[in-house]
């Protein structure tokens, strides 16, 4: 059986409109595409989960697809964190319109504060969540920091999807965390374009040096095989196999 997206979510895609509270349509200039929303409800699907923190709404577009795979597979006490500091505004409180009009705004809690400053928070209070999303800042640091402290707060077998995987940040924090972590790849999105015949080739030809020009500066080559999964890619979930069992000086290549 097919999944189906939220009507709204679906009029969002096709028509590109977003609604404000006062009634307004808006140019949606920023959501995910249907595949990742697809992937938001399959592995959330996956894991059961019934708590999920999202960071970054804008438009609502994942918000509201989390907060209905939430309530499909939990219609009883399951609930989303959205953190996103520019949702008022910047957003002009569009996601968060979204919401109510799909029924969700019981379920979902929205705070409007840097997630730098609201993620430790959560952990120091003793929150426990299934599921993130993070589509944040897109700077290494940022999108590092988020994944640290929802790492804090996140289950044994919780996923975290990424967004924006082709931005070379997010790319590197997700190698960082396949190299560093105990969490497993679980699914990746390619991009609808993929590079052309000349890009290919040059990456063909690399892929083929590399073993002629290795250093201890690389990294390893298993990891090199599971980072080619990472090229040409917009989105991808990681699954926490396991709690931070590093020792103090540990450190993998990405």
């Amino acid at each position: 059986m097919s999944v189906t997206i939220h009507p709204l979510a679906e009029e969002i895609q096709s028509t590109r409109k977003s609604q404000l509270p006062d009634g307004t349509q808006v140019e949606a200039n920023s959501f995910i595409p249907r595949d990742e929303c697809l992937l938001l409800y399959e592995m959330i699907s996956q894991t059961r989960a019934r708590r999920a923190i999202e960071v970054g709404m804008a438009f609502g577009m994942s918000s509201l697809c989390i907060a209905d795979a939430l309530s499909r597979k939990s219609p009883d006490g399951s609930r989303l964190v959205c953190i996103d500091s520019h949702q008022t505004a910047g957003w002009k409180r569009a996601g968060a319109h979204l919401i109510v009009r799909a029924g969700y705004d019981a379920m979902v809690t929205l705070i409007e504060e840097p997630s730098q400053l609201v993620l430790p928070r959560l952990a120091v209070h003793g929150e426990r969540f299934d599921f993130a999303f993070i589509d944040g800042w897109h700077t290494f640091d940022h999108a590092l920091i988020d994944f640290f402290f929802i790492d804090q707060i996140l289950e044994d077998g919780g996923i975290v999807v990424f967004d924006d995987v082709g931005y070379p940040a997010i790319n590197a924090v997700v190698r960082f965390i396949l190299a560093n972590r105990d969490y497993e790849l679980v699914k990746t999105l390619q991009v609808p374009v993929q590079p052309g015949a000349g890009l290919r080739l040059r990456r063909v030809v690399k892929r083929l040096m590399r073993p002629l020009a290795r250093t201890d500066r690389d990294p390893p080559p298993e990891n090199e095989k599971l980072f080619l999964r990472l090229e040409n890619v917009h989105s991808v979930a990681v699954r926490k196999m396991h709690g931070d069992r590093r020792s103090f000086d540990h450190f993998q290549r990405f």
